[in-house]
């Protein structure tokens, strides 16, 4: 009995203790992760007067300035690897230290200025592309906005398309899946944080999902599991810190939480959650096709990828009927928030394909996202 409890938890992905940063000594002193280290290892300071959390706030203001006003690459991965560690800390190790400042003011000051600044930036460059709010209030034109938004693609996604299926490599192949990790152990978070009430038929919903992301009661089933199969299939696994060094993958991975720790974006956090379930039905039969060109077999070592085929051409349409359409009948306003969240989340697919394109070696074709 002993060896199968054990062999049930080594298969699960227990939360670190440490805060996925690098060590202070290891960080430049202007930099926002930096201070972020030191308040992270610090003694709490609820009222947010110590010399640490201070310097961190004033240096955090600095970075966002040069990163949203002058596009600085530097200072946005900066910005976004130290929100990443936030929302790590809200999410991760119930024990870790770090867990003692989820309630200090500078933590949620520190939140606040990153997300309000950020999320203003990129809504501002997507005005052209939401619906009206007179459009966004009628559930079938939303509806077809949504299906019509979520298979729009831009020359660089279909060349990144194009390689993971006709050239990637298999090294190329296993970067690719290494990178998409991080963010498939978290979604079933995200869906969790979307379920708080608003409709019963939207808490069904994603607890149907939920379900299927648990593999219907059973364990080896279960999405995370599978993606472990895959890392272990190609022979690698997730370090601690992302293989990121790049500002937008974290940029999408942010997205998430951002919207669904904040009460006021609920309806952003659905709108954002119903688009890949539109879109990665494409990517993932994509991966299918590209492993089984390297000679691996999807059924071996890969089922994550294989059950998302049809899982999720399922989900899609069960999101836009029984999430969106319900959600703006009830509320034609609750229209805009849900196409926010969903054209932000295509903006960050479109930025992940970006840096996707960089770490595969796609030949160069112009990015089309920015803020403006």
């Amino acid at each position: 009995m002993c060896d199968t409890v054990r062999s049930v938890v080594d298969r699960q992905r227990i939360p670190s203790m440490r805060p996925p940063l690098r060590d202070p000594s290891q960080t430049a002193r202007h930099t926002v992760e930096h201070r972020l280290a030191r308040c992270l290892d610090g003694p709490p300071d609820l009222q947010g007067r110590g010399d640490d959390s201070r310097a961190l706030l004033r240096t955090t203001q600095d970075r966002l300035e040069a990163g949203i006003a002058s596009q600085d690459p530097d200072a946005l991965l900066d910005v976004h690897r130290s929100l990443y560690a936030v929302y790590e800390t809200l999410l991760g190790h119930p024990l870790a230290p770090a867990a003692r400042h989820e309630r200090s003011a500078w933590f949620n000051v520190f939140r606040a200025m990153c997300e309000d600044a950020l999320l203003e930036a990129d809504l501002a460059s997507l005005e052209g592309s939401l619906p009206s709010a007179v459009e966004a209030g009628r559930p079938h034109y939303l509806r077809q906005w949504f299906l019509t938004a979520s298979q729009q693609r831009s020359p660089l996604d279909r060349a990144v398309e194009d390689h993971l299926e006709h050239k990637a490599t298999l090294k190329e192949m296993t970067r690719f899946i290494q990178a998409d990790g991080y963010l498939n152990y978290r979604f079933f978070d995200a869906l969790v944080l979307a379920q708080t009430h608003f409709m019963e038929g939207v808490k069904q919903e994603i607890g149907h999902h939920l379900w299927d992301e648990c593999g219907a009661g059973d364990d080896s089933a279960a999405h995370t599991v599978q993606f472990t199969q895959a890392l272990r299939r190609l022979g690698t696994s997730l370090p601690l810190l992302p293989p990121w060094e790049d500002w937008r993958p974290y940029a999408g991975f942010n997205l998430y939480f951002m919207l669904g720790t904040n009460r006021r974006h609920h309806l952003k956090a659905l709108g954002s959650l119903a688009m890949p379930e539109l879109f990665d039905v494409d990517r993932d039969d994509i991966v299918v096709r590209g492993l089984q060109r390297l000679g691996l077999d999807p059924h071996d070592g890969f089922p994550f990828f294989v059950n998302h085929v049809s899982g999720d051409a399922e989900h899609g349409p069960e999101w836009l009927s029984h999430v969106v359409t319900p959600v703006v009948r009830h509320d034609p306003a609750a229209g805009m928030e849900l196409a926010q969240g969903a054209a932000l989340r295509m903006l960050a697919m479109r930025r992940y394909n970006e840096f996707l394109a960089g770490l595969l070696n796609v030949e160069p074709v112009q990015a089309v996202t920015g803020w403006t």
